[in-house]
This record gives structure tokens, sequence and C-alpha cells, in this order.
């Protein structure tokens, strides 16, 4: 393994206790509704520094799920939610600095229904509502699906 993909899973296995220590309402204990909505989120993050490792590591991005296979261990949530397609990715897109207006991937319901979006800067995540999703600019790709994934392993 080389060092970039270490240094990018030990990132990924210390970054939930630093979450940890400052996460919750001011009770010490948050809703229901706030830890699937940090699930969400942190989905969306996992798969954010996926790529940025993916880009150091292949200086290319992925063109299909499998490529990402190899950071699952890292980062376990962002990799099963594209596996699944909860997360829909733009394959062929690659994270690009400062491109923070542009959807890089989101959540399978935002066209219809609104959801989390991660942009292409792979650090920037958003709440959009439906209208807002659409007229969103999307980094060109394919998007992930049935038919983009292919076979796992």
């Amino acid at each position: 393994m080389n060092r970039i993909v270490r240094a990018g899973l030990a990132l990924a296995l210390g970054s939930p206790m630093v979450f940890a220590v400052g996460c919750g309402s001011s009770g010490g204990k948050a809703s229901l509704a706030d830890r699937i909505e940090r699930d969400r989120q942190g989905s969306l993050g996992e798969l954010g520094q996926m790529l940025r490792i993916r880009k150091a590591d292949a200086n290319k991005p992925p063109a299909k799920v499998t490529d990402l296979a190899k950071y699952e261990p890292g980062f376990p949530g962002g990799f099963q939610k594209v596996w699944r397609g909860e997360i829909v990715l733009m394959l062929g897109a690659s994270v690009e600095d400062g491109a923070s207006e542009t959807i890089l991937a989101f959540e399978k319901r935002a066209p219809e229904d609104g959801g989390y979006v991660l942009m292409q800067d792979g650090t920037t995540i958003e709440k959009l509502t439906a209208d807002e999703f659409r007229a969103a600019t999307k980094a060109p790709g394919t998007p992930t699906g049935e038919q983009a994934r292919g076979k796992k392993g």
C-alpha cells in the first residue's frame, strides 16, 4: 500500500473520533433525524476523500465503481452507498480545486426530491431542493448505475 493510501486511511479512521467529540445537541443526545442527516453528509464526505486520494494515487478519476474498491476499508460508508446506488457519482469526472459550483456526486433521490450533493472540489457538500439540483451544473461524466458499476472484486 503506498504512502498516500495509508495516510488517507489513517485520516479516515481517525476522523470519526474528531467528529464525535463536537457533535450532538446541547443535551448531548442527537435526535435520530440529526444522526441520519450527519450520516447522509458523512457518506458524501467519505466519497470526496476517497476521490481525492484516488486522484493523487492514480492521477485519474474512476472509470467504474470498482476502481474505488481498494479504498473501501477506509471509507466503507461512501463506497457502499455508491456501490448500492444510493449515491450517484459522475464517473470519469475528477475532483478539481475551486470547483465548488459543479456537482460531482449526489444522493439518488436528489433529482426528484432534493438532497445532498458533493461538489467537484471534493469537499463542499450542500443540500439542494429538486429545483436547485436540476438548475445546477453537473460534472461531465457517466452517472453510476447498474450498467456502469461492473462487478466488485
